[in-house]
């Protein structure tokens, strides 16, 4: 399963990060941090606890977390094809699907995509 944050909804979003793994809010909430983010009140305390998530998922074997300074994981341009995305608007968590994505985000400005190791990569010309 895929995950993105981000700290409220519409065109001034910011992405906070992603998870690839158990990243179903059932799973999440079994995290200290994870139980915060999803009861969070205020923006503040939702996007600290998403990036205390993205620091211990990992460490928890939960799967993979993504960074913002790590670029946009995904080979998908946007959110729409994510499993679930976490965002904080009017005062509580909001946990949707990707597909309803296109309908609360019509645009946000991501990082880029990050480079696949291999392209990043160039053998020297032979001569």
């Amino acid at each position: 399963m895929t995950a993105d944050f981000y700290d409220e909804t519409g065109r001034h979003a910011r992405w906070l990060g992603a998870l690839h793994g158990n990243a179903d809010p059932e799973s999440l909430r079994g995290l200290d941090c994870g139980r915060l983010m999803l009861e969070a009140t205020d923006p503040m305390t939702f996007a600290d606890a998403v990036l205390d998530l993205l620091d211990v998922f990992t460490g928890e074997g939960l799967g993979q977390s993504h960074h913002p300074s790590d670029g946009w994981p995904w080979s998908w341009p946007d959110s729409r094809s994510t499993d679930w995305v976490y965002t904080f608007n009017r005062g509580r968590a909001w946990v949707i699907t990707g597909r309803i994505w296109s309908y609360s985000m019509p645009r946000v400005d991501l990082p880029s995509r990050r480079q696949p190791a291999a392209a990043a990569h160039t053998e020297p010309e032979s001569t």
